[in-house]
C-alpha cells in the first residue's frame, strides 16, 4: 500500500467502527439517543422490588440498549453496583434452560439438587437472593420462548424476588406490541414489572446517530443528505448506520468530508443489491411476469399511512399507489397483492388483523418495510415528484 492511502485507510476503517449495522452497540460511546427509556430503566432498578420489560418492534434498538445497561443507569446500589448478565432465549428453551445460562453466565454452580429435580421458582429466589453481590439479569429475545408453563414461572420468579425485596433484578427483552403479548397475562406481577415500551426513534434521535458518527471522524451531512439519511430510516437505527456507512464510505475514497445526496443514492443502491434482506424481498415480490405490479405494490404498503401499532387499511395503499403508478389506482386492482403477501409461499411479508371485508395488514418485519421503500427508489419505481415530496424537510 502507497503510504499517501494510509490515511485514507484509516478514515475508512474508523467508519466502520463508528457506524455499526450489523450488530448491537455495545460500545457506550457509540450509543445515541432513548434517553427516556433510560430513566424510565434507571428508576425501575433503584427501586426496591421493581423489576423491567422491555419490548417493542424488531430492529429499533432493544439489544444494544440491554448490552449497555450496566454502563447508562444509575444502579442506586451505593457500593454495591450491579454488573449485567445477559442470556438469549430460543424456540427450545424452557424454564430450566434459560436459568441455567444464567447461572453459568455468572460463574455460580447450580444447587447439586437440580441434578435430580427441575428448579421451581421460589429456588431460583433462593439462590439469587444469596448471591455476594446484586446483577441485572437480561432474557434477551424473550418472545421466542413458546413454552406456557416457562412463562408462568418466569412470571412467578420475578413476583417472588420483588416480594423478597431481592437486590438482583430481571429485564426481560423481546418484540412485543405489549407486555401481555411478551409474557402472558399474568395479573400478579403487574406491581413489580415496569413496561418500557421501545418505539422507533424520533428524527432527533436518528440525527445522533448520523451526526455523531460523522463527527468523530471530522466528517458532516449536508442538509439534503442528513434528511435523506433521516428520512429512509424510518426511525430504524440500523438503517441509519447503514446508510450513513456506505455514503460516508463513497465520501472518503473521493477525499471529501461532507456526504451529499449523491452519496445517499449510491447508498440506496448498495442496500438494495447487498442487503441481507434481498432474498426475503425476492420471495415477496417473485413473478413470472415482467410486468407485475408486486414490487410497487409492496413499496406502496410501505409508504401506506398506519395506527400506532404499524396496521395499515386497504384504502391507506391506495394513495401512494397511485403516486407510484402516476394514474388512480382502487383498491380492486390491488387487493389481490395484499392477500398474496400474506402466503406462505411469498414468505408472509404482511400479516392480517381484523374481520372479512375490514382487514387490517402490517409488516411482519419493519426491516423489510423500509427495504422495500429503498429498493424501489433504488429501482426507480418510485417517480422523482414523489420522492421530492417524500425527502422534503
Amino acid at each position: 500500500m502507497a503510504t499517501e492511502d494510509q490515511p485514507k485507510l484509516s478514515r475508512y476503517t474508523a467508519l466502520s467502527r463508528e457506524f455499526t449495522p450489523n450488530a448491537p452497540i455495545n460500545r457506550l460511546t457509540l450509543f445515541r439517543g432513548r434517553l427516556p427509556q433510560i430513566f424510565q430503566i434507571s428508576s425501575a432498578i433503584s427501586q426496591p422490588g421493581q423489576h423491567v420489560a422491555l419490548y417493542g418492534d424488531r430492529g429499533v434498538g432493544k439489544t444494544s440498549l440491554a448490552n449497555l445497561l450496566t454502563a447508562l443507569i444509575e444502579t442506586g446500589g451505593g457500593d454495591q453496583p450491579r454488573s449485567t448478565v445477559k442470556v438469549n432465549c430460543t424456540t427450545q428453551d424452557g424454564f430450566r434452560t434459560i436459568w441455567t445460562k444464567v447461572f453459568r453466565e455468572m460463574g455460580v454452580e447450580a444447587p447439586k439438587e437440580w441434578d435430580e429435580r427441575a428448579p421451581d421458582p421460589d429456588d431460583i429466589r433462593w439462590t439469587l437472593q444469596r448471591l455476594p453481590k446484586p446483577r441485572i439479569l437480561v432474557l434477551d429475545e424473550f418472545d421466542r420462548v413458546d413454552d406456557d408453563e416457562t412463562l408462568s414461572m418466569t412470571a412467578d420468579v420475578i413476583k417472588s424476588l420483588s416480594d423478597h425485596q431481592v437486590t438482583t433484578k430481571v429485564v426481560i427483552v423481546g418484540v412485543a406490541d405489549s407486555i401481555d403479548q411478551l409474557i402472558g397475562e399474568h395479573e400478579s406481577i403487574q406491581r413489580c414489572l415496569e413496561e418500557v415500551n421501545m418505539p422507533r426513534m424520533t428524527s432527533d434521535e436518528i440525527h445522533e446517530i448520523i451526526d455523531g458518527g460523522l463527527s468523530a471522524v471530522k466528517m458532516k451531512a449536508s442538509p439534503g443528505a442528513r434528511v435523506r439519511l433521516t428520512k429512509l430510516s424510518a426511525g430504524l437505527p440500523h438503517y441509519a448506520h447503514l446508510l450513513t456507512l456506505h455514503a460516508g464510505q463513497r465520501v472518503v475514497m473521493d477525499d471529501r468530508s461532507t456526504v451529499e445526496t449523491r452519496d445517499v443514492e449510491v447508498a440506496m443502491n448498495m442496500a438494495a443489491e447487498k442487503h441481507s434482506l434481498v432474498r426475503e424481498y425476492q420471495t415477496a415480490i417473485q413473478s413470472a411476469r415482467k410486468d407485475t405490479l408486486y414490487s410497487r405494490v409492496l413499496a406502496a404498503c410501505a409508504l401506506a399511512e398506519t395506527n400506532r401499532l404499524g396496521y395499515f387499511t386497504p384504502g391507506a395503499v391506495r394513495k401512494p399507489m397511485s403516486r407510484i403508478m402516476g394514474k388512480p389506482y382502487d383498491i380492486p386492482a390491488f387487493a389481490p397483492h395484499l392477500d398474496a403477501f400474506t402466503s406462505v409461499d411469498r414468505g408472509s411479508p404482511l400479516q392480517k388483523e381484523g374481520p372479512e371485508r375490514r382487514y387490517t395488514y402490517r409488516f411482519r418485519n419493519p426491516l423489510l418495510q423500509q427495504f422495500a421503500i429503498i429498493t424501489a427508489m433504488a429501482n426507480g419505481e418510485i417517480p422523482e415528484d414523489y420522492q421530492a415530496e417524500l425527502f422534503s424537510a
